[in-house]
């Protein structure tokens, strides 16, 4: 019996050897352990706004509704739904027969006129004519001139043609329509950079001035853009109420005509943090960051958001101003991980 007892507290002794000898091994392990690559931001105090909403529109710069300038049958329609076209290009083209034969007609009274002008300056030159009697016929010439200008004028209108480059967006007229001056026939859209035209109420006439920078939400694309305001409707509506306002975008991807968004007007605000959105690292119900301290360390923190937008969170407590997050990498982190910051 003594000889057990004598055995056990070297037992003891043996398996703390061992097990200190782990934790050391694991230790210098971690300590060892490569430095993440990842990618940081700084945490920015900013002067945030309550923020006043408008909807709008995102509009193409240029828009336009072509009509037919004469009534005639379409003959031909080359283009479609979605046609990409340059300016100048084929529309439509309609019934010309009617529209030849008063050329003809025009021609020949003008050249008729024309030979007879001719004759008489010759006459005249000879005083075989009275001046009178030249001047009638000089008459007749610019009107026969005039007529089969307008001729020709009506004759080139059964040709529809682009106004600019852009793409079709409407198209209210097929093969065999009869069409007539002020009936619409295509809506274009020109291309490159879009507008959004927002309805603001008379109370904020005065309040926006040509060349005012304010942020758009596109909830569509899930964005937040800084448009230009361009032109200010200088006196409000009678009836509603509100005065126009265009604003110019910037040529982002994803933005469209025809797209729904709100205009953010500041109201005034307090200052407060704001982080990247990507910054954020949910664990159940916990919003948590990394952040990166001194040592190049990857420290997990416990954070409370308040406001979220599509880009960035403001951040009510758990961070300090300048303090720098974690944005891209945080899948391959633990806390307390060594890091690289790459740019």
């Amino acid at each position: 019996m003594n000889r057990i007892l004598l055995l056990l507290p070297a037992a003891v002794v043996s398996l703390g050897v061992i097990g200190c000898g782990g934790d050391s091994h694991d230790t210098a392990a971690q300590e060892q352990k490569a430095p993440v690559p990842v990618t940081v931001a700084v945490a920015e105090r900013v002067s945030e706004s309550a923020n006043e909403e408008f909807m709008g529109t995102v509009t193409a710069r240029n828009q336009a509704t072509i009509e037919a300038k004469v009534q005639a049958r379409v003959e031909r329609i080359p283009v479609a739904l979605g046609t990409r076209v340059n300016k100048g290009d084929l529309l439509a083209e309609l019934d010309t027969r009617e529209f030849e034969a008063r050329v003809a007609q025009a021609r020949a009274v003008f050249e008729q006129a024309d030979q007879d002008l001719k004759r008489f300056e010759t006459l005249l030159q000879q005083q075989a004519a009275t001046q009178q009697e030249f001047d009638g016929v000089k008459a007749r010439h610019a009107v026969a001139k005039a007529t089969l200008t307008e001729a020709e004028t009506y004759l080139s209108y059964t040709r529809v043609l682009a106004p600019f480059a852009g793409t079709v967006t409407q198209k209210t007229v097929d093969v065999g329509d009869q069409t007539s001056p002020g009936r619409p026939m295509f809506t274009i859209e020109g291309q490159g950079v879009s507008q959004f035209v927002v309805t603001l109420p008379e109370s904020k006439l005065g309040q926006l001035t040509v060349g005012d920078s304010l942020r758009v939400s596109l909830s569509t694309i899930d964005t937040i853009v800084k448009g230009r305001v361009e032109e200010v409707s200088p006196s409000a509506d009678p009836v509603s109420r509100t005065f126009m306002v265009k604003m110019a975008l910037p040529n982002a991807p994803g933005i469209r005509p025809g797209q729904f968004g709100r205009l953010l007007i500041p109201a005034g605000g307090d200052e407060t943090i704001f982080i990247p959105r990507n910054a954020l690292v949910k664990r159940g119900q916990l919003d948590l960051v990394y952040v990166v301290n001194a040592e190049h360390k990857a420290m997990l923190r416990l954070v409370r958001i308040g406001r979220q937008y599509p880009d960035r969170l403001e951040v009510l407590s758990g961070l300090r101003e300048n303090e720098r997050v974690v944005v891209t990498g945080q899948r391959d982190l633990s806390d307390g991980d060594p890091v690289t910051e790459q740019s």
